[in-house]
């Protein structure tokens, strides 16, 4: 075994590679997201399939599915469009981010 290798062997013998358990984990704030889950549990709580909450918004099928796999953000169009079909008011509104630091 030559010299290097040696050197190698013994240096990566010292390296933990293994993640740091209980290390605190930074989330930051994924609206989309949140939109999303609010999408879905709306159109099921509608008892509606895609399709349908598509037709009724004038959306594609396909488009409701990749918002709500997290494909596609959805403009504040499309959201009109997609409340519209669910029978609900869109709301936005700005709120104190509550010791969440998205923008550090």
């Amino acid at each position: 075994m030559s010299d290097f290798q040696k050197f190698l062997d013994q240096a990566l013998k010292n390296i933990d590679i293994n993640p740091v358990e209980n290390e605190e984990e930074h989330t930051e704030y994924d609206v989309f997201e949140e939109v999303r889950k609010q999408i879905i549990n709306a159109r099921n709580n509608s008892d509606m399939t895609q399709k349908e909450l598509a037709l009724k918004a004038g959306l594609t099928q396909a488009n409701v599915s990749k918002i709500e796999k997290g494909l596609s953000h959805p403009t504040i169009d499309t959201l009109l469009k997609i409340a519209y079909g669910l029978d609900k008011r869109l709301v936005i509104r700005l709120e104190d981010q509550q010791g969440v630091n998205d923008y550090d």
